[in-house]
């Protein structure tokens, strides 16, 4: 009798991980022929793992440098491996920069970044003149005095729906330029300042690009009004320089449902 070959076929399953990396030793998140990249330790992971070659999908393409405490990741797996022994099996075989903080199974639709509704990013910034050693490559160091309240009247321009051409760096390849940003604050902390933005996604290098606009109210070289003039101009050139990418953070994905509950409610306000 032979064997029907759909009997034996097995329907891969959605593996969906919350992963969080220091970015100082990677060329950012997608996979580039020669570089070492997130994507691509995650793939070879889960191939000792589970012998199998699979493309991992990220929530978003972190650039070199940028940090993850919440990046969101899936692939398909046709290894039946519990999801609760996954993270385990997989830090056994990443390296020290990079590890899995949650796997779950996800529903056979989920998309790590098609079915995200939102991202929470923190920049994180160390002030004064004393250089921030024991941070050293997790914080930007801002060496000059900032003033917080202009800083504070100038973010609610970005605050709302608007066109951010003018923080949009060169190179990014979506075809509009308008995002929504859900809610922005800043938030003094020991040592240093942490810029909060929420939305609904981002466009490439835009939070870099904000910080740095609202670090030249902070210096007090021009006024709060500036960065809503900036906005409107849509021309990146009248813009601040694009803040550093050691403070910055991707730290939490939204989706709705939320298949990592354990991970909710975290409020991104301990210093890294």
């Amino acid at each position: 009798m032979t064997e029907d070959p759909a009997a034996a076929f097995v329907a891969p399953r959605r593996v969906a991980m919350v992963v969080k990396y220091d970015g100082g030793g990677f060329c950012g998140f997608q996979r580039q022929p020669g570089f070492r990249t997130v994507q691509e330790e995650l793939e070879t992971a889960w191939a000792a793992v589970s012998g199998e070659r699979q493309v991992v999908h990220g929530s978003g393409r972190t650039d070199s440098g940028v940090h993850a405490y919440g990046q969101v990741v899936h692939l398909p797996a046709v290894k039946r491996m519990p999801a609760h022994k996954i993270a385990r099996a997989m830090n056994a075989y990443l390296p020290d920069d990079l590890a899995v903080r949650q796997a779950v199974e996800a529903p056979a639709g989920f998309h790590a970044c098609q079915s995200a509704v939102g991202k929470h990013y923190v920049f994180f910034a160390a002030t004064g003149p004393e250089r921030p050693v024991l941070q050293r490559g997790k914080v930007a160091w801002i060496r000059r005095p900032l003033q917080l309240e202009p800083m504070r009247e100038a973010l609610l321009a970005l605050i709302g729906t608007h066109d951010f051409e003018a923080f949009a760096a060169a190179g990014r390849s979506t075809t509009t330029t308008i995002r929504t940003i859900t809610a922005a604050h800043i938030q003094p902390m020991r040592g240093g300042l942490a810029f909060h933005f929420r939305g609904k996604g981002f466009l490439y290098r835009q939070v870099r690009n904000m910080v740095g606009s609202l670090l030249e109210v902070g210096y007090g070289k021009r006024g709060p009004q500036w960065v809503a003039n900036v906005r409107d101009s849509r021309d990146r050139q009248r813009a601040g320089a694009t803040a550093p990418a050691e403070g910055l953070y991707l730290w939490r994905v939204f989706y709705q449902p939320n298949p990592f509950t354990r991970l909710c409610g975290e409020s991104g306000s301990t210093y890294p």
